[in-house]
């Protein structure tokens, strides 16, 4: 298939599905909802959304479970996208799903290394199994967390997590994470090598932003509420950003105090994330969403990065779902919840 004829449909099926998706009249009645059950119902009744719940019961009492049917929006919309897309394209699109395999196998090992059950476990999986690299019915025959890694020789995860034991997984829960994400754009990467030139450069403009946010979301978190060395955080952070190269990444990790830490963000992206928020209200998560939801409302790509894009926007919109879940839960006065959504209606 020829790659433009592939981004021509599917530039015009995004626009339609994004008009969908972001009906500010939608999200008010989410917002206005004043139960669960009343909430669940409202996501039905938008024609996107409401995909996630084909074929899937609800738990009425039981948030996770709804949050766990919204997260599936993405591995729901990237397996549509893939029929547009043959070839190295579909390969690289394809990698996007490891990120829901990455959630389920975190899942797994944090579950092991508490010595809890896994049974019903499944039921909190978002993976794709029409695309997964891994046998999940394997995985969770497993009774810890060193065998768990013992079954994952031969896959991308295993290099990163061969020397973890059960004592890692249980005190160092973000490390794990940050190793499997080391393979998952290491994986990345490599397929976005095999597209065209433009492509390869939206892809790594994206990707390599993509990055930047999650090494600013990590040593924010080591900074703030970790005792962790920089030598450490240096350690796990993540290569191959757009704007943070080895020398800044070492800045950051070495900031003496998160109003330094602060400042080198601004410095390095030419843009004051944190603006506005005093350090009683900064959300990390809200923080990176909201300046990656206006960095994408601004770009216009003619090329693989209208796929790109509207993967993370999903991203964004599944959080931000999440939140209104949270925030019906707990009662959370409707304008100052509002406040927490970087979709702005």
């Amino acid at each position: 298939m020829n790659p433009n004829m592939a981004f021509y449909a599917v530039n015009t099926k995004i626009v339609t599905k994004k008009g969908r998706i972001l009906n500010s009249r939608d999200w008010e009645k989410f917002i206005e909802c004043n139960s669960i059950e009343q909430l669940a119902d409202k996501f039905k009744d938008n024609i996107e959304i409401g995909k996630a719940f084909e074929g899937v019961t609800v738990s009425d009492s039981f948030r996770v479970n709804l949050e766990t049917v919204i997260s599936r929006l993405r591995k729901i919309e990237i397996e549509n996208m893939l029929h547009y897309f043959s070839g190295n394209y579909k390969d690289f699109l394809k990698s996007f799903l490891l990120e829901e395999e990455i959630h389920d196998l975190s899942l797994i090992i944090r579950m092991l290394s508490r010595e809890e059950s896994l049974e019903g476990i499944d039921d909190r999986f978002i993976h794709s199994e029409l695309y997964t690299s891994l046998n999940f019915d394997e995985l969770l025959a497993v009774k810890s967390v060193e065998q768990l890694i013992n079954k994952l020789k031969g896959t991308i995860y295993y290099d990163g997590l061969k020397n973890f034991t059960r004592d890692d997984a249980l005190s160092r829960e973000f490390h794990v994470e940050m190793k499997l994400y080391v393979a998952l754009y290491k994986s990345m990467y490599e397929a976005a090598e095999k597209l065209g030139k433009e492509d390869k450069r939206a892809a790594r403009d994206l990707i390599g932003l993509r990055i930047d946010l999650l090494n600013v979301q990590w040593i924010y978190r080591a900074l703030k509420y970790y005792k962790i060395s920089p030598e450490e955080m240096f350690i796990y952070s993540l290569e191959g950003g757009s704007h943070f190269g080895y020398k800044e990444l070492k800045n950051l990790c070495y900031s003496k105090s998160m109003d330094e830490f602060i400042k080198l963000i601004g410095g390095y992206l030419k843009y004051d994330i944190f603006n506005d928020l005093n350090d009683a209200e900064i959300d990390i998560n809200s923080v990176i969403d909201s300046y990656m939801y206006n960095y994408l409302k601004n770009k216009h790509y003619h090329n693989i990065g209208t796929a790109i894009s509207f993967i993370y926007l999903i991203d964004i919109v599944i959080n931000d779902l999440t939140s209104i879940i949270e925030g019906i839960q707990y009662d959370v006065p409707r304008e100052e919840l509002k406040g927490y959504l970087s979709y702005k209606m």
